[in-house]
C-alpha cells in the first residue's frame, strides 16, 4: 500500500514565516530498507511522473525543484528525462567538472536545455581567474554558467540551524542567491541559445 503524495509533503510557508509565495518541500525517504529496495530496482517512470504532475496539480506549482544526487545513476537520468530544464552545480576541482561535462552531453542527447552554476569557489581564486574558469567553461560545454559562488563557512554552518538567505537577509552572499534565482528564472523564460558558438559566460566574479 502506497501513501498519497500529500502525506509527505511539508509546508514550510508559515513556518519560515514567508511574506510572499508558498513553498512546500518533500523530503527523501529515509528508511533502509526503502532506500535498498529503490538502488536494487530504480524509479518507476510512470509513477515518478505522475507525483510530479499531482504535486504540480494539488498545490498550483509555478515551479518544482529536484534535487538529484551527482552521477549517472537510473535515478539521475530519470530525473533528467521529467524535467524542464537542467541546472548543474559544480566545484571546480577535475572530478566535478568532468563529471558536469557528462551530465551536459546526456542532457544533449535528451535535448534538455543546461547552466551551470559554479559552487564553492576556493578563496585562492581571485576574480579575474573566476571569471576565466566561467568563460572557458561556457565555451567548452556550450552551455551558460550563471555565476560563480565563493566557498563560505557560515552557509555550512548555518545549514542545521535554518535558512541562510533568511537568517542574514543582508549579508552579500544572500543578494548573489537572489540574483541567481532571477537568472535561472529569466534562463528558463527565455529558454538556451539556439547557437551553441554564441553562448557566453553571465557570470560574476567571486567576491
Amino acid at each position: 500500500h502506497k501513501a498519497p503524495v500529500n502525506q509527505a509533503v511539508l509546508d514550510l510557508t508559515s513556518r519560515l514565516k514567508l511574506k510572499d509565495g508558498y513553498l512546500i518541500f518533500c523530503p527523501a525517504g529515509h528508511k533502509l530498507d526503502e532506500i535498498l529496495s529503490i538502488l536494487d530496482t530504480g524509479f518507476n517512470l510512470y509513477t515518478f511522473k505522475k507525483v510530479l504532475e499531482d504535486l504540480a496539480r494539488d498545490y498550483n506549482l509555478e515551479y518544482l525543484l529536484i534535487d538529484s544526487h551527482p552521477g549517472i545513476e537510473k535515478d539521475t537520468l530519470l530525473s533528467m528525462a521529467l524535467c524542464d530544464y537542467l541546472v548543474l552545480i559544480s566545484r571546480v576541482d577535475q572530478q566535478d567538472l568532468f563529471g558536469s561535462g557528462v551530465m551536459t552531453e546526456v542532457a544533449s542527447q535528451l535535448r534538455k536545455p543546461v547552466v551551470l552554476i559554479l559552487n564553492m569557489v576556493p578563496s585562492s581564486v581571485n576574480e579575474k581567474e573566476a571569471s576565466k574558469i566561467a568563460d572557458r567553461l561556457a565555451e567548452l560545454f556550450h552551455l551558460r554558467v550563471l555565476t560563480a559562488l565563493p566557498f563560505n563557512s557560515d552557509v555550512l554552518e548555518n545549514l542545521s540551524k535554518g535558512v541562510f538567505v533568511l537568517e542574514k537577509p543582508k549579508d552579500p552572499l544572500t543578494k548573489r542567491f537572489t540574483e541567481i534565482a532571477m537568472k535561472m528564472l529569466e534562463a528558463i523564460e527565455t529558454g538556451p541559445s539556439d547557437d551553441p558558438s554564441t553562448t557566453q559566460s553571465t557570470s560574476q566574479p567571486v567576491a
